[in-house]
């Protein structure tokens, strides 16, 4: 993979000429490989073709769902089934955590009836309360909007029950709409005083865990993994954090950010640093690479 000198984000076209040395490409699935309505037939072109290089794929996403849902959504939307053979999900990591650390216990489930999959064979005994749990699984929200939350989990915080949150996004679009996600209510419970425990993106276990799912080495090289996704606060952290290169997808929820980079995304010219904090800010992680969309 061929980067910039580390003091401005490369601009690609397409990652066909950029693939040398590289193992392993991870994608987010919403905002890189569809929009929650349809698939981007640019990104389904990009992995066939990486596959069709001898280069390993995994989709990694923070959907609060077992990975057999999420493979049956994908072939649903037109996805090609073997290009579904890898997939972790944020829901799979935390019922992981469940059938390993809560067997019997009480667990309140903090989402939708729609998000019952989630839960679906676990050794738990499910409760209608947050306050009467031994722990919460969070996929999404209970109410319509984040302020009744406070009221509803301050029982359960003052009590320290463990909250999992099985999707850490904070929003994502659907189309052109954008809603609120579990991580939102995560954080407010953390500003309650609760303890949460976090999977997904960004952290850097669920990037290790797309390793195991490919069947590689844990030790493998992070200079041989590619993250590519479209969030600064999930994907690309991610990356940073686990020492693997990272694409940001500019037409994904960082969209109506974008507008300063127009003319580099045209032209294809690096990005300073200094420039693109000054749109997103410092503290946040910075991508090795900007593209519009996932294209080959």
């Amino acid at each position: 993979m061929t980067k910039t000198n580390g003091q401005a984000v490369d601009v690609w076209h397409g990652l066909e000429g950029h693939t040398d040395g590289l193992d392993l490409v991870i994608s987010d699935l919403w905002g890189v490989m569809h929009d929650g309505i349809a698939l981007n037939a640019s990104a389904v072109d990009a992995i066939t073709n990486l596959r069709r290089e001898g280069i390993n794929t995994v989709f990694l996403s923070n959907a609060p769902r077992p990975r057999t849902h999420v493979r049956e959504h994908l072939i649903s939307m037109g996805l090609p089934k073997e290009l579904g053979d890898f997939i972790v999900t944020s829901g799979g990591l935390a019922r992981d955590e469940v059938r390993r650390d809560w067997v019997g216990a009480k667990l309140y489930h903090l989402g939708p009836r729609s998000d019952h999959n989630t839960i679906e064979g676990l050794p738990v005994t499910l409760v209608d309360k947050p306050g009467e749990a031994d722990v919460i699984l969070a996929t999404a929200l209970d109410f319509n909007d984040l302020a009744p939350h406070k009221a509803w989990l301050r029982p359960a915080a003052e009590k320290g029950v463990p909250l999992l949150c099985a999707n850490p996004d904070r929003i994502v679009h659907v189309g052109n709409d954008l809603y609120l996600c579990a991580g939102a209510v995560a954080d407010l419970y953390e500003d309650l005083g609760g303890p949460v425990h976090w999977f997904g993106k960004p952290t850097v276990a669920a990037m290790q865990a797309c390793l195991t799912e490919a069947g590689m080495p844990a030790e493998t090289p992070g200079g041989r993994i590619l993250m590519v996704g479209d969030s600064l606060v999930t994907d690309i952290a991610g990356a940073r954090a686990a020492g693997y290169g990272s694409v940001l997808i500019g037409g994904g929820i960082h969209r109506d950010e974008m507008a300063p980079f127009s003319q580099a995304l045209r032209h294809r010219q690096p990005i300073p640093h200094t420039a693109f904090e000054e749109v997103f800010g410092r503290g946040k992680a910075v991508p090795d690479v900007l593209m519009l969309q996932l294209a080959w």
